[in-house]
């Protein structure tokens, strides 16, 4: 009887620092998560008008793709989310010291300088200016009765 693998999880913050040339090296807790782990995809992403990036394993993201194709395609909202998310979606590779690139117009629109947090949620990690995700951090900490109180509200429905 086969052993069916365990799921592996992105986990955790981490701050980290792009190279000169936009290189990011992964957290030793975030490598080799997948069969195909040496491809990630990163695509851009909003969070309460925060621009940041989103980073899949190729496996993930296919997955995303698969169901996102089987939503009514005429739906302006299918289209603007295939167009916004799907669309700018790129592969990207490991090199062999654990890094990743990230293309420069995904740099330019996530505002990533030098100082960057890495934000694991599981079946992807983002990817914030360390700026930025001070900011919202704060606001989600000044808020996180609320968010307790919801979230515990869905779990609860389910």
């Amino acid at each position: 009887m086969a052993v069916k693998p365990k799921q592996k999880y992105f986990r955790g913050r981490f701050q980290c620092r792009l190279n000169d040339k936009g290189r990011l090296s992964l957290p030793s807790a975030f490598r080799g998560k997948s069969e195909s782990s040496e491809t990630l995809i990163v695509t851009n992403s909003l969070y309460q008008s925060k621009r940041c990036l989103d980073v899949y394993t190729l496996k993930q993201w296919t997955e995303l793709e698969k169901q996102i194709l089987k939503l009514p395609r005429l739906k302006p909202e299918v289209q603007a989310y295939q167009r916004f998310y799907m669309a700018g979606g790129l592969e990207v590779k490991i090199d062999s010291q654990s890094r990743m690139l990230i293309p420069m117009s995904l740099r330019q629109f996530a505002n990533l300088k030098e100082d960057v947090m890495i934000v694991g949620l599981g079946n992807k990690f983002e990817v914030w200016s360390e700026k930025i995700w001070s900011e919202l951090y704060k606001n989600m900490n000044n808020n996180f009765d609320q968010i307790v109180e919801t979230v515990s509200e869905l779990m609860n429905e389910k």
